[in-house]
């Protein structure tokens, strides 16, 4: 396996090796090369600054469900170290090419495309797709590159390098509907001069294990533990959504800027709902779909009209709460509208629901005026001074419209799961490098209780970090399966992995990326939420964020 390491000033290309020794992928490529080629001082936008690319230490391989990619760099939506990660279809096929990463430095003064084989990769002109929305892109790079090809590609919140902006990544179909999303890195591939990224395998292979006997057997071992999972069954029948009626029961999810916890129109836009519509117009649930090659669990959604067409897919929770129940909107159409309009632009719709909903706090929007909300998200897409403000993400439009109430961590959108009444989870929000974050390690246990919630974070946070090197989507359930996932690793790789090795992957990673975070600025009283969720109830629990900050400070000493 190789790293392109690619020079858009130049518009050169180099291959280098893995570093010899050395297990990496994911989060552990991310912050290995940010320390080996990135600078924790430059501007995220300049051209010292790097974008990268990489799959998990598993993709390309036989491994079930192991394809996630991830894109990173330093935020510009936060300042401190950024891994954004998605499923879809590259991370698979820049495996098969027998590339685990690209890193991107420099900056081309033209848009460019960069396209790799498993012969090789090469930079060339992006054409006419500039200023397309991603659909349309996609499709018009599939009649230039062929079918049957992966792509990584910025629409036009990353061309105009707004703080909100995604790198969307295409799915087995080829529809550009998987994003890694959060903290701006699309723009920083748009800074590079970076269009997208056209991964053709049709000469590339499976990776060959090193132990192919021990693989094998884990690769079984792997498939039936997904199956036993605890949520398989729930989320190949109803994907994410399921977590409507879950989190609104329990006053966990953010319902008009987070002034409630519970939605009183949740039925309408719950799983349910999704599955009753889908089935009127398209004649299907729009449930069991898979967004990544060897798949097992399959639970992304898709969204039908009233024509029976396909609106959107990787129609999640949290594309729903917070374009649906934090605007105060109930409408499913418009919501799906919303979803599709952030693939097309690409923007993050946690991060676009989060500013949406301030915007009510500044006089701009109504909860529940569907109208108004996609009329705002359309000018953020065209670029309007308004649209550039709301594209700029939660925090920094809350400083240009004066908003002192930001539901906010370390300059980024809180998820869908409320802190106050997921005190566990807010862990993940405060302590992660990342910024506000909730796939940095949920704790779903005791979630209204202070006592031990630090503990606990420290323990998912640690455990997600390290599958988050492999590659793994987190809904296999396999972040405990500590043994098994060594099994994989030493099976692919050839490596003598334990359990412990295993975990400690996770500590020094996560020590690594906080190190970055101290060298750019960021340091422990960031580690912190805004002051008035410790202050505010939140309805209908009533709840306040109680966690002591003395023991919160404590959690990074391990």
């Amino acid at each position: 396996m190789k790293i392109l390491k690619v020079n858009m000033t130049e518009g050169k290309i180099e291959s280098i090796p893995v570093p010899e020794g050395k297990v990496l992928g994911g989060r552990s490529m991310i912050v290995h090369l940010l320390n080996e080629y990135g600078s924790a001082t430059a501007h995220p936008l300049s051209p010292e600054s790097i974008f990268i690319l990489t799959g998990g230490i598993l993709g390309g391989s036989a491994a079930p469900q192991a394809h996630r990619i991830s894109a990173g760099g330093k935020s510009p939506l936060t300042g401190g170290i950024k891994e954004a990660n998605a499923g879809g279809n590259v991370a698979y096929k820049l495996g098969r090419c027998g590339v685990q990463a690209i890193v991107v430095e420099g900056e081309s003064k033209e848009w460019k495309i960069l396209k790799v084989t498993a012969d090789g990769a090469g930079i060339e002109t992006s054409g006419d797709i500039i200023g397309m929305k991603n659909y349309a892109a996609c499709d018009e790079l599939r009649k230039r590159f062929g079918n049957d090809i992966g792509i990584a590609i910025i629409g036009r919140a990353g061309e105009m390098k707004m703080c909100n902006s995604t790198v969307a990544i295409t799915d087995p179909e080829g529809r550009p509907a998987r994003h890694c999303a959060r903290g701006g890195v699309g723009a920083i591939m748009g800074a590079k001069g970076l269009k997208a990224v056209v991964v053709d395998d049709t000469n590339g292979r499976l990776r060959k294990p090193v132990n192919e006997g021990a693989f094998k057997e884990a690769v079984k071992k792997c498939a039936e533990t997904i199956k036993n999972g605890p949520f398989f069954q729930v989320f190949h029948a109803f994907g994410t959504p399921a977590f409507i009626d879950f989190d609104n029961d329990r006053g966990s999810m953010p319902t008009r800027n987070h002034r409630s916890g519970s939605f009183e129109e949740k039925n309408k836009i719950n799983a349910n709902s999704i599955q009753a519509l889908n089935k009127e117009r398209s004649g299907n649930t729009g449930s069991g779909h898979s967004c990544m090659p060897t798949c097992v669990v399959r639970c992304s959604p898709s969204f039908y009209d009233k024509n029976g067409n396909y609106v959107t897919s990787g129609f999640e929770y949290e594309n729903i709460a917070m374009l649906g129940a934090n605007l105060g909107i109930s409408d499913l159409d418009a919501i799906a509208r919303m979803d599709r309009a952030c693939d097309e632009f690409g923007f993050d719709t946690i991060e676009m629901g989060a500013t949406l909903g301030l915007l009510n706090d500044a006089g701009l929007l109504e909860f529940g005026d569907a109208a108004r909300a996609e009329a705002l998200l359309k000018e953020a897409g065209e670029g309007t001074v308004l649209g550039r403000i709301i594209g700029s993400g939660a925090v920094n439009a809350a400083k240009v419209l004066g908003i002192d109430r930001i539901p906010a961590c370390k300059g980024q959108a809180i998820p869908a799961h409320c802190a106050r009444t997921s005190k566990g989870w807010a862990m993940a929000y405060i302590c992660n490098p990342m910024g506000a974050d909730h796939t940095a390690g949920g704790v779903m246990e005791d979630p209204l209780s202070p006592k031990g919630q630090v503990e606990r974070g420290r323990k998912s946070q640690i455990l997600q970090t390290a599958q988050d090197c492999t590659g793994f989507c987190m809904f296999t359930s396999l972040d405990g399966a500590t043994d098994l996932m060594a099994e994989l690793i030493n099976g692919l790789v050839g490596t003598q992995m334990t359990e412990e090795d295993y975990v400690q992957m996770g500590k020094d990673v996560m020590k690594q990326e906080r190190a970055f975070n101290i060298r750019a600025g960021i340091g422990e009283k960031a580690d912190k939420l805004p002051d008035w969720m410790r202050k505010e109830p939140l309805p209908p629990l009533n709840e306040v964020f109680d966690v002591p900050q003395e023991e919160i400070d404590d959690f990074w000493n391990f």
